[in-house]
């Protein structure tokens, strides 16, 4: 894993690079890597703050890497197994791994010492987007996701009620999906029973 320094300012153009995936955030199949459900959290949190956030992957996407030489002349020395690349402004700021929050704010100068006063309807954005990562944090049942998200609630003075509810509404959700799992999981069982016959012996029905 590599850093880079990047200089601090407000909004920014944020491009990832990211490995082969299966789609276009590699939240996908039933074995999904912790990292990609957190960065698929972390992108949506970042577009709430304004930011530009583009993703490419080398499989579906190749074709974008083009557009930043750095990369793909890093691309060429290292191989593929030095993605993913995180671009903040076109300029390459960590490779082979995906920031944690933590990290994004510091890439970004997301401080609460640093930050510039924002406007009531882009803290209203920020809190939606807070308590969506919230939700979705309780139904895919990542604790580190969910600890990260509600460390960004408590900064921005939101609720606890509200909290609550984000937190009731994702284990609604996850509950809903368990169910739909378990009558999944008996339709298949159902299937694999063997058929029994209708016919009484010397009925000549079969």
């Amino acid at each position: 894993m590599q850093y880079n320094n990047i200089a601090k300012i407000q909004f920014m153009k944020i491009t990832i690079l990211d490995p082969a995936l299966c789609c276009s955030t590699g939240v996908c199949g039933s074995d999904v890597d912790d990292a990609l459900i957190e960065t698929a959290a972390h992108v949506k949190w970042l577009k709430s703050l304004g930011h530009d956030v583009q993703r490419h992957n080398i499989s579906n996407d190749g074709a974008a890497f083009k557009k930043f030489p750095a990369a793909i002349e890093k691309l060429q020395k290292d191989g593929v197994d030095s993605l993913p690349y995180i671009l903040v402004n076109e300029q390459i700021v960590m490779t082979g791994a995906y920031p944690s929050k933590a990290e994004w704010e510091a890439f970004l100068a997301l401080d609460d010492s640093e930050n510039s006063p924002i406007s009531p309807e882009e803290k209203a954005s920020q809190k939606t987007a807070i308590l969506i990562c919230i939700g979705a944090a309780i139904a895919i049942s990542n604790i580190k996701v969910l600890k990260e998200y509600v460390a960004s609630a408590k900064k921005l003075d939101i609720p606890a009620q509200e909290i609550a509810k984000a937190m009731h509404l994702g284990n609604e959700v996850k509950n809903a999906l368990s169910q739909e799992i378990i009558e999944q999981a008996n339709t298949l069982l159902n299937e694999m029973q063997p058929k029994t016959s209708t016919c009484s012996p010397g009925s000549g029905c079969c």
